[in-house]
């Protein structure tokens, strides 16, 4: 029940981002029981104003998963702090700094300046 509940998870997407919450790293806790499917996520930022309908769309993916039977509550964690390091290395890339055009013509300047 783990893998499908992650792959229904999976099916939500950070509507500002366009990227899976799974993939995100915004699943802090997955606890399944007898019947109980309870899942606690982090949002990109604590204050973020989809974190609601974040929240809704996963349980209901995961409500459609399960089927019958499951009781499915999502909880936000609008305490942790979520940073990068969190999520898929594809992803991770997304978000990692990219040098401005001025940095990126002088280390082209230098490069040809020093022969690299």
């Amino acid at each position: 029940m783990r893998e499908k509940t992650l792959a229904a998870l999976a099916t939500v997407d950070d509507p500002e981002l366009g990227i899976d919450i799974v993939s995100l790293g915004l699943v802090r806790r997955l606890d399944i029981g007898d019947g109980t499917i309870d899942v606690e996520l982090m949002m990109t930022t604590p204050t973020c104003p989809l974190g609601s309908l974040i929240g809704e769309n996963a349980r209901a993916a995961v409500e459609r998963a399960a089927g019958a039977g499951w009781t499915v509550s999502v909880a936000i964690d609008k305490v942790t702090v979520w940073s990068p390091e969190l999520a898929d290395p594809a992803v991770r890339s997304r978000f990692e700094r990219q040098p401005s055009r001025f940095e990126a013509a002088v280390s082209k300047f230098a490069a040809g300046l020093f022969g690299r």
